[in-house]
């Protein structure tokens, strides 16, 4: 069962990169048995306190959508296109939301693939779905996207992949460029932190599953080169029971990250460990999550690791993460999250967690001592609105030493064809 953070992220995925089944016989046959898909959006953000900043009140509603095509193969060769808009109509408040609060029309997944079996060639404008700290987990109305080449073999559960991305396009911009979160636009927990210009990054891993009695084993390990800024070595394995009304399941996570080329942040040292334990039933699935990130002091955030697209994002495949804002972002130290995901029938899905980051963003500097609590609900609708999906997350936060929490709800409601 997908945590929640990502519970939606099938449903708003699947669109852009389904292939239309039957092959084609020729060129006219390639458009003609195509399928188009679409989405209908709209966001209301609603934040007190934003970032703890007192009187920093925002209430922002924003609509837009997607409408792309993608052709039928030909000898296996399928391309698709892709566009965005979003269009930020009403807002209160202190100002408007960062995310919510552009005008954007912006060229959505537009690229060329071959696929012959197992092996999948693609190059273009694509969204990533299995690469840690740089997959399109969390985006809005418009996502985040990359331009770049990739290879995968393999399918489900069990694959290779090797990827280069050149340039990158935030959910809050329009085209793609050789940036990174770390800019004063997209950032400002850390306004400034690496503005020069990247090459993108390359990436090389897999992940592999099996059976070993009535236990599932999982894992996946993965080398990344963010270009100019740290190597990233990553790897994480679960096992976990088969059957039974209740499957106990245990997984760990390792990563280890030093800095690379130009150092754009300075010295990187980090090594992150990870251990979840967690049960799952029918219907729900519980888990008790943990990270430690020794203190390195005179280096990135003391510690923390260097993750250049996946900054200021409410995801990530760290075990122990908040909503509002990311473990990565706030410094070393431990890491604590409990989680209920429940899905009370096949449409309607709801939750909570509870996360402490006991975490110190420099070496002279307290730890945070962030307490969040987390709630949320999303329904698909059946029946004459199917494609219809309703979801409502509302979380708060409390730092030491803050006097105000900082709160959000965040209420979305998406109609995809």
């Amino acid at each position: 069962m997908p945590r929640c953070r990502r519970c939606l992220l099938p449903l708003l995925l699947l669109p852009a990169t389904a292939i239309a089944a039957e092959p084609a016989q020729d060129l006219r046959q390639m458009f003609a048995l195509g399928q188009a898909d679409g989405s209908l959006r709209g966001q209301y953000y609603a934040t007190g306190n934003a970032f703890f900043a007192d009187g920093v009140d925002r209430d922002t509603f924003a609509t837009g959508g997607r409408l792309g095509f993608t052709s039928a193969p030909l000898h296996g060769v399928s391309l698709r296109a892709s566009a965005y808009l979003q269009r930020s109509l009403v807002h209160a408040g202190s100002g408007r939301d960062r995310d919510l609060g552009r005008n954007l029309a912006s060229l959505g997944e537009s690229w060329l693939q071959w696929q012959g079996g197992k092996l999948l060639l693609r190059a273009g404008n694509q969204a990533i779905d299995d690469v840690p700290f740089t997959s399109s987990y969390d985006f809005r109305i418009v996502p985040q996207l990359y331009q770049g080449a990739r290879l995968r073999y393999g399918q489900g559960g069990n694959h290779f992949s090797a990827l280069r991305m050149f340039r990158y396009k935030s959910r809050i911009d329009e085209s793609f460029a050789r940036a990174t979160n770390y800019n004063r636009r997209f950032s400002p927990l850390h306004p400034g932190v690496g503005d020069t210009a990247s090459d993108g990054f390359w990436a090389v891993g897999g992940a592999r599953r099996a059976a070993f009695g009535p236990l599932d084993a999982s894992g996946q390990a993965w080398m990344i080169r963010y270009l100019d800024y740290a190597d990233l070595y990553y790897g994480q394995a679960e096992l976990a029971a088969r059957d039974g009304a209740l499957r106990p399941f245990a997984a760990v996570q390792v990563a280890r990250q030093h800095e690379q080329g130009a150092a754009l942040l300075g010295p990187v040292d980090n090594r992150t460990y990870g251990l979840r334990l967690g049960v799952r039933g029918q219907r729900a699935t519980a888990t008790l999550n943990h990270n430690r990130m020794p203190h390195r002091a005179g280096t990135f955030r003391n510690g923390a690791l260097a993750t250049p697209y996946a900054s200021y994002q409410t995801s990530g495949p760290l075990f122990a993460q908040p909503y509002l804002t990311s473990t990565q972002d706030l410094g070393s130290g431990d890491a604590w999250s409990a989680e209920l995901d429940v899905a009370a029938d096949e449409r309607l899905r709801w939750g909570a967690r509870w996360s402490y980051m006991d975490l110190r963003p420099a070496a002279d500097r307290p730890s945070i001592g962030q307490r969040e609590y987390m709630v949320f609900a999303s329904y698909r609708f059946g029946g004459a609105l199917k494609g219809l999906s309703v979801s409502n997350y509302f979380a708060v936060q409390h730092q030491r030493g803050r006097s105000a929490g900082y709160r959000e709800n965040r209420l979305s409601v998406a109609y995809d064809f």
